[in-house]
């Protein structure tokens, strides 16, 4: 389609708005359109029209609230109305907003249309942290397409995520270093071993977020969920409580990885080390341990390759091989559930795990 502004055709814009707004990269089509309305002094309802035809609710408070609620489709021809109001090219907007790829573009038709489905088709609403935002000069809030249902910012000390009515939208993270290191060890581990240390953090987040369904009130839980100023018991606050815990049965679970033999006393030997950290986490080690004999059973079989692979920088340690049964049985609502061989759901009630 060009790198020149689009031309929208008979009935469309025939030049761009007079105030212009930058696309962020990974924003929400719906969060951008809605800054754009914003910036000629309109709320979204107004603007929306200019796009092309569309059904919305007629309460115009419940159209300003779709942004953060689920996202924006259009078709070919709305996508050149969209690239001629706000002065950019078609393919410049595809490259900064991901729900206006190729793949993701409604139906051709003779009309230019746009949608507000139900939830978004891939991805998840979080909010941009509000220091990133104003870094682009931007004050109010920005809705990225997410792959995780969270989002943390060592920078600013920002955690997000796509409960989107709930207060705050951002939650500070000054009073939980230990959870902001979890996420830099999860981040390590997968530059230090790929996928698979993807796939390892994401087997004892699944092992934490099973011990915190059947036993959330945990003193260092509660502690971390009142110190970010969350409810102790909230779905919504045990990802940034257990992540520490997390990060450390991962360690665990790389170690046992690259073990040779794997005959039944090496199991039990590594289950009692994960025993006395459950222990030190204030937790019941003989809730944690079904989880973590549902993970040895999908961990049985010697890896393919154990040792070194490649020489990076730093001469770090190449990723290893998972063993083959490990499948994926997680459905895809948390990102790091998805990856998963471990087949439970944060929110799922502790009597169906």
């Amino acid at each position: 389609m060009g790198d020149r502004p689009a031309l929208s055709g008979l009935y469309g814009p025939k030049q761009p708005l007079p105030v212009l707004v930058e696309p962020l990269g990974g924003e929400s089509t719906g969060s951008f359109v809605n800054r754009l309305a914003h910036g000629q002094g309109l709320h979204l309802d107004q603007l929306l029209t200019r796009v092309g035809f569309g059904q919305a609710s007629r309460d115009p408070q419940r159209v300003r609230a779709y942004p953060q609620l689920t996202e924006m489709y259009v078709n070919a021809l709305g996508l050149e109305y969209l690239a001629t109001l706000c002065g950019l090219s078609v393919q410049t907007l595809q490259e900064a907003l991901p729900s206006l790829e190729q793949r993701h573009l409604l139906p051709e038709g003779e009309e230019a249309v746009w949608k507000w489905p139900w939830a978004p088709r891939e991805g998840h609403l979080v909010p941009l942290c509000s220091g990133c935002g104003l870094l682009r000069g931007v004050t109010e809030s920005v809705w990225m397409i997410s792959p995780g249902r969270w989002r943390m910012c060592a920078r600013h000390l920002e955690w997000t995520d796509d409960h989107r009515s709930s207060k705050p939208v951002t939650v500070s993270l000054e009073g939980v270093p230990e959870t902001v290191s979890a996420q830099q060890q999860r981040e390590t581990l997968q530059q230090e071993f790929g996928s698979v240390g993807g796939q390892l953090f994401a087997d004892a987040f699944q092992v934490a977020v099973y011990c915190w369904t059947c036993l959330p009130d945990a003193e260092r839980w509660v502690q971390r969920a009142g110190s970010v100023g969350l409810e102790a018991f909230s779905v919504r606050a045990a990802p940034l409580v257990v992540l520490p815990e997390a990060a450390q049965l991962a360690k665990r679970m790389v170690a046992f990885e690259r073990l040779g033999e794997r005959d039944r006393s090496l199991r039990e030997k590594w289950l009692a080390g994960v025993r006395r950290d459950m222990a030190a986490w204030g937790v019941d080690a003989d809730v944690g341990i079904e989880p973590l004999r549902q993970w040895l059973s999908h961990h049985r079989e010697q890896p393919a390759q154990l040792g070194p692979q490649d020489s990076h920088a730093g001469g770090s340690t190449g990723p290893v091989r998972l063993p083959g049964s490990h499948e994926f049985h997680a459905q895809s609502v948390w990102d790091l559930g998805e990856l998963s061989c471990l087949p439970w759901q944060l929110g799922q009630p502790a009597c169906e795990m």
